[in-house]
């Protein structure tokens, strides 16, 4: 699930909701114009796609979205039983887009693939031993460092880190 930021004529976000097929095909479920991206309007659109399943109390598995907090909590009032995971490319478009802003080229590629490796951790021991590696490279770097805990690790890791 994912809105496009206003780019039609009306400059209303448009709201898509695709589907994945077991062999990684994608297919169109849903779709909206909204007013904007608060979580009434997201909870609504939610509850029309609600309304289309078949059996009432079926719900989606996983539901796979960027992060928008709107969307999230929208998520978590409709389809409670539903897990949220958080799309890794968003993460890292973000992540390295702020690693470019605090940290000077020549290092940039180096604390892009420490992160990878936090990110791809394949057990919390890993992860620590990862997630140490980085903070010793970003040591002059608080800025990116504490944007990454505080905006992705703390609140979210459960939601995309590979644990």
């Amino acid at each position: 699930m994912d809105s496009t930021y206003k780019t039609n004529k009306y400059r209303q976000p448009l709201f898509e909701i695709v589907g994945m097929t077991s062999t990684e095909l994608t297919f169109a479920v849903a779709f909206a114009y909204m007013e904007s991206e608060q979580t009434e309007n997201f909870c609504w659109v939610l509850e029309k796609l609600k309304e289309l399943f078949v059996k009432k109390d079926l719900c989606p598995q996983v539901i796979l979205t960027d992060r928008d907090l709107a969307l999230m909590k929208a998520i978590e009032i409709v389809f409670p039983r539903s897990i949220n995971l958080l799309c890794r490319f968003h993460i890292n478009k973000n992540v390295g887009a702020k690693c470019k802003q605090h940290v000077v080229n020549d290092l940039q590629k180096t604390i892009d693939t420490l992160w990878m490796e936090v990110v791809w951790a394949s057990d919390e021991v890993e992860y620590g031993q990862r997630l140490h590696q980085l903070e010793q490279a970003c040591l002059d770097y608080n800025g990116f460092i504490n944007y990454v805990k505080d905006t992705w690790l703390t609140p979210h890791r459960h939601r995309f880190v590979g644990l």
